[in-house]
């Protein structure tokens, strides 16, 4: 995902997937790092590592603060260190009130930098959703002050946020104010999305924690290596491997609605695979994560961004591929009560690119083709769990209005 879709170029700050691209980059970077020996992570090699991979990118903000200058010197030796890393950014915070945009976007993706890592805890999603907000809320700010001080340059030093500024966009002497303003009304959907998420994490704290070692342990990578060692029983390492499943899992569903972290969700959703390519879970969170960012284009349409309409078909056929591939794993004649989720989120899907089908530019076969397959789906769903019956009905409401008016355009035609 991150690395296929283009953005538009007139709103940088909102670019989440450009955002996501570059994580992956910094997190390939320390992985490669971590792969040296001890004597060439001394000595370095001819490539010189990216400020973002030692951190030593906030740093500037916090000049002469000897913490800071510590913690940097940490993880150039040892970029992996994630509790370091979450200690930078804590004393970068707490070095200034204030920072500017850009300081505050760098220490956005600095947090991301462990999540995209592998190392996952309560306290590491806390700081990256927290960093993320402030960053949203800053980018507003400095938006809105830029419009004011158009009008009035008593205005320029005085907060905006409250102000709205709707009436400014079609000022001529602004530059981009189109841009500007879509990239205001994408901030505070998405902090208003997040205040909803970090409310929901108080009255339902995350509590799982998954590390980078635990995944590579028993990825088809790290169960070959235990076999060539002599590994440990069978059947235990069958139990590490559900355990190691059912966190990722939970850490994809507490990351998945922060565009800025779903990225590091498919490659969470790849390493399940590498696990187990007989199971569901992979493909099912790979739909999820894919839905999401759905939602995330369709807000910015709703924004004003119009080049997003074109990221809307691409994402949609990347979540019906993941989703067809783990329905290839289930039983639609004797399905399961653990085969639901399969089933019915793809008939959900099916109903969602039928709402949506003008932007997903169908063909009138495309989607009446997409709608049965979603029926066949909810109707296997359906002799398991008849809670899904409503569901069952919508599905056959849209075919039955694709064939109305197939019937009513063959008839104008024949008059």
């Amino acid at each position: 995902m991150a690395r296929k879709i283009e953005e538009n170029k007139l709103t940088p700050n909102i670019n989440f997937m450009t955002f996501q691209k570059k994580l992956l980059s910094i997190a390939d970077e320390i992985k490669e790092h971590n792969k040296k020996s001890p004597l060439k992570k001394m000595f370095g090699g001819k490539k010189k590592a990216s400020n973002h991979v030692d951190g030593s990118i906030i740093a500037a903000a916090a000049e002469g603060n000897s913490e800071v200058k510590k913690l940097v010197s940490k993880l150039n030796k040892e970029p992996t260190d994630s509790v370091s890393r979450v200690q930078l950014i804590n004393a970068v915070i707490n070095h200034s009130k204030d920072h500017h945009l850009d300081t505050r976007r760098d220490l956005m993706l600095q947090a991301a930098v462990p999540i995209y890592l592998g190392d996952i805890t309560p306290v590491f999603v806390q700081v990256s959703i927290v960093t993320y907000k402030t960053y949203l809320e800053k980018l507003q700010n400095v938006h809105k002050q830029n419009m004011m001080a158009i009008k009035s340059s008593v205005l320029k030093n005085v907060n905006m946020s409250g102000i709205d500024v709707q009436d400014e966009a079609g000022d001529e002497n602004l530059k981009n104010s189109e841009a500007m303003l879509t990239e205001i009304n994408v901030g505070e959907s998405l902090v208003g999305l997040v205040d909803d998420l970090l409310k929901s994490m108080q009255t339902k704290p995350m509590t799982t924690t998954l590390s980078r070692e635990e995944l590579e342990d028993v990825t088809s990578e790290g169960k070959a290596a235990a076999s060539f060692f002599g590994g440990g029983e069978e059947e235990n390492s069958k139990q590490k491997e559900n355990v190691v499943i059912g966190k990722t899992v939970q850490v994809i569903e507490s990351i998945k609605p922060i565009p800025l972290l779903q990225g590091a969700g498919l490659e969470l959703a790849q390493a399940m695979g590498r696990i187990d390519n007989k199971i569901t879970y992979p493909l099912v969170m790979e739909g999820r994560l894919y839905m999401q960012t759905l939602k995330y284009h369709l807000l910015r349409i709703e924004s004003g961004d119009k080049p997003a309409r074109e990221k809307m078909a691409p994402t949609f056929n990347q979540a019906v591929v993941a989703y067809r591939r783990a329905i290839k794993l289930v039983s639609k004649t004797n399905p399961k009560k653990g085969d639901l989720p399969v089933l019915t989120e793809f008939a959900n899907l099916t109903q969602y690119g039928f709402v949506h089908r003008d932007l997903m530019r169908f063909t009138k076969d495309g989607v009446k083709h997409l709608m049965k397959l979603g029926k066949d789906t909810i109707d296997a769903a359906v002799t398991v769990d008849q809670s899904f019956v409503p569901l069952q009905k919508r599905v056959e409401s849209a075919i039955n209005q694709l064939e109305r008016a197939e019937e009513e355009e063959a008839y104008e035609e024949e008059d």
